[in-house]
């Protein structure tokens, strides 16, 4: 005798993969068709909402029968219907769960309009403009200074080494040889935030372009044989070459970038490296010159020439060959996924768009190809990656706080 069939998510979830039996198929046809004939009209107060999305996911236990002919209509929709269901319970989820003054389970306090839902939503979620990019330095003296263009001073001095930023978006730092023989080692910090990206032209004629949500760590004057500077996040180098005197003849001064673990030795070259600390990869793309990764898994430095880039997974790393317009382009504006799953692509729209991402399931491990303009408002980004992915998105906004839904 066959096992009684039962209405369940992981059921559910096998039929719009087409891995369902034919049993199963026609058990779960029987089943909606049953369930949508007894569906309200969907202008519900908030309760109503509830307590109907609700009655959906207790209602699955049954098992339900209807006749056989009113199967044939039904099925193209169905993915549909069910992710209508979904986008519900996350707006309710997040009005409930993002209010401390609403008592569990009474939603009628508040109002529909304070939220806005969906990629049709009419408030367009836009880059920050450069004007207020939110770029904050840190002097070393633990002094914080906001970079934005509102006016004011555009200039400081940090241990008598002048630090500039009335160009527009960039920090310049102003060489004094005449202190370079000092062996104080003062750091300044750079901080990009979400949605922006930040240029600095540091003491040594390096200039450096953060990416967005990115730190950068470096001395106001460099001293000694080796120029280091820490990252954690994604920044495009393009290194200066520098001798400095040495007894009696000239030494090349070695410059070093620090991320996690990995120490990327370098002398007069362009490259990227990306080394976000919640990432579980890190690349490393040469496009002029010559580096060297050391990390301690490897036993010797792994050397790159133009046009290749390591992945690090962990301690794996795989060296490819890569087509530097597409690999580099977030430095001209664009998005460029290479292979990515939706949570690594994800994660650059969190950043560039200072939004937070919540998953209401899981998502598998597909990976796609595509290249989408930043300058896009998120809505559109969204659009384009919907039908690429197959994957739906919900965007809720209450107040200042702002979360994007991603239903599988």
């Amino acid at each position: 005798m066959k096992e009684p069939l039962k209405v369940d998510r992981d059921l559910l979830k096998r039929y719009t993969s087409d891995q369902c039996s034919n049993r199963e198929k026609a058990f779960v046809d029987d089943w909606y068709i049953s369930y949508v004939n007894q569906l309200p009209d969907f202008e519900l107060t908030a309760e109503e909402l509830q307590a109907d999305l609700s009655n959906v996911w207790n209602s699955i236990d049954a098992e339900i029968h209807v006749p056989q002919q009113s199967r044939s209509h039904w099925k193209k929709w169905f993915a549909t219907a069910a992710s209508i269901c979904v986008i519900g319970f996350s707006s309710y989820y997040f009005l409930i769960h993002n209010s401390s003054t609403a008592p569990k389970g009474i939603s009628s306090r508040i109002q529909a309009s304070e939220v806005e839902t969906g990629s049709s939503s009419k408030q367009k979620i836009l880059p920050i403009p450069a004007a207020t990019s939110g770029a904050m330095l840190i002097l070393s003296n633990g002094e914080q200074i906001a970079l934005d263009k509102n006016g004011g001073s555009y200039s400081r001095k940090d241990h008598e080494i002048l630090i500039d930023w009335s160009d527009n978006n960039q920090l310049v730092y102003q060489a004094d040889d005449s202190k370079s023989n000092s062996q104080a080692v003062r750091s300044n910090t750079l901080v990009v935030p979400k949605g922006n990206t930040y240029k600095i032209r540091l003491a040594d004629g390096t200039q450096v372009t953060l990416n967005a949500d990115s730190k950068l760590t470096f001395p106001v004057q460099f001293t000694g044989t080796k120029r280091e500077v820490t990252l954690d996040g994604e920044a495009y180098f393009e290194v200066s070459k520098r001798q400095i005197s040495a007894g009696s003849k000239m030494i090349k001064q070695e410059f070093i970038v620090h991320a996690g673990q990995n120490a990327i030795q370098v002398l007069g070259t362009k490259f990227n490296v990306k080394a976000y600390r919640e990432d579980k990869q890190q690349s490393f793309t040469l496009e002029e010159g010559a580096i060297a990764l050391n990390n301690p898994a490897n036993p010797a430095p792994i050397l790159l020439k133009p046009g290749q880039k390591i992945i690090q997974t962990g301690d794996e790393f795989t060296l490819l060959e890569v087509d530097l317009s597409k690999d580099l382009s977030w430095k001209n504006g664009d998005f460029y996924f290479d292979s990515a799953t939706v949570q690594e692509i994800m994660a650059q729209i969190s950043r560039w768009y200072n939004i937070e991402v919540e998953y209401l399931g899981p998502i598998n491990n597909q990976r796609y190809i595509s290249s989408i303009s930043r300058k896009k408002t998120l809505q559109e980004v969204l659009e384009i990656l919907e039908t690429t992915t197959g994957i739906k998105f919900d965007i809720q906004i209450k107040g200042k706080e702002r979360r994007l839904m991603v239903i599988p």
